[in-house]
């Protein structure tokens, strides 16, 4: 038997596969190629959406469905098969169009299985999906289709990481986290997943439970997961084995998650070595 056949391994993708400039160390490559061929089952667990997904994720190695919108879609990209979906419920555009009309400054986006529909301009986002490659449309609530999958807000700002926690604009989205989890009334999960934005879904979504679901149905009793963000916390949780990057969010520190490499030095890579070297 090789060596990880009883694993799968969920790993978030920016700042985890990636680096801080979006590319992925060759390191990380290698070892995932490395680890499917000794039986271990790898795939992508991420807050993207699936049209953001598609073509970003072309040249990762993976041999497992993805998970995408933070756990609320599972999709094989080889075949094109929607696995499961647990969409917001029927009645979220009230809440949605709430935000939309109280705070017009910010970028609202629904994000659909098919292209994202947007409301609020915001040319500097418009430009990063244009290089992601992902479908979008401005948008009034009768094009919004069935499943609404998720609802994020953004900061109007050229670079989102450049927001700290700390500062007047993060702390803002530190309050909209906790506005939209109260008017949810425990139906929804919002989670300030960057200093620069909320994302919102349904409240029994989550990367954690995604995670072992697909663990479960490909009969893996070892769920390795590795995240950098507050979005990545349910699956570090829920995973038997759990690995931060040396360089992640202040905000995932002092709870007891291995530490890995950082994301520069190929986290990924690290978590591999580190199980090699204990199997």
């Amino acid at each position: 038997m090789a060596k990880f056949t009883n694993y799968l391994f969920a790993c978030d993708f920016d700042r985890t596969v990636t680096d801080r400039t979006g590319q992925i160390p060759q390191a990380n490559l290698d070892a995932i190629r490395y680890f499917m061929e000794e039986g271990g089952k790898f795939t992508i667990n991420t807050g993207r959406s699936l049209p953001m997904s598609r073509s970003r994720l072309r040249d990762v190695p993976m041999n497992a469905p993805l998970l995408a919108c933070n756990g609320a879609v599972c999709y094989d990209l080889p075949t094109k098969a929607l696995l499961f979906c647990h969409p917001m419920p029927e009645d979220c555009v009230p809440l949605m169009r709430y935000y939309e009309e109280a705070y017009p400054e910010l970028r609202l986006e629904v994000h659909c299985l098919d292209r994202h529909y947007v409301f609020h301009g915001d040319p500097e986002r418009d430009q990063y999906l244009l290089r992601q490659q992902a479908d979008f449309v401005w948008a009034d609530w009768s094009m919004v289709p069935d499943p609404k999958v998720k609802f994020a807000i953004y900061s109007q700002r050229k670079d989102l990481f450049s927001i700290t926690s700390e500062s007047q604009e993060g702390q803002f989205f530190a309050f909209l986290e906790g506005d939209i989890n109260q008017r949810g009334g425990g139906r929804y999960t919002a989670i300030n997943s960057m200093p620069g934005m909320v994302e919102v879904q349904a409240a029994e979504t989550s990367k954690g439970k995604a995670a072992r679901e697909l663990a479960n149905q490909l009969g893996r009793p070892i769920l390795i997961c590795a995240g950098d963000a507050p979005n990545d916390l349910s699956m570090l949780e829920e995973a038997d084995l759990a690995f931060i990057p040396a360089d992640c969010d202040e905000r995932m520190l002092g709870r007891g998650f291995h530490e890995a490499d950082s994301c520069r030095e190929g986290t990924v890579a690290s978590v591999i070595r580190w199980l090699e070297e204990r199997i």
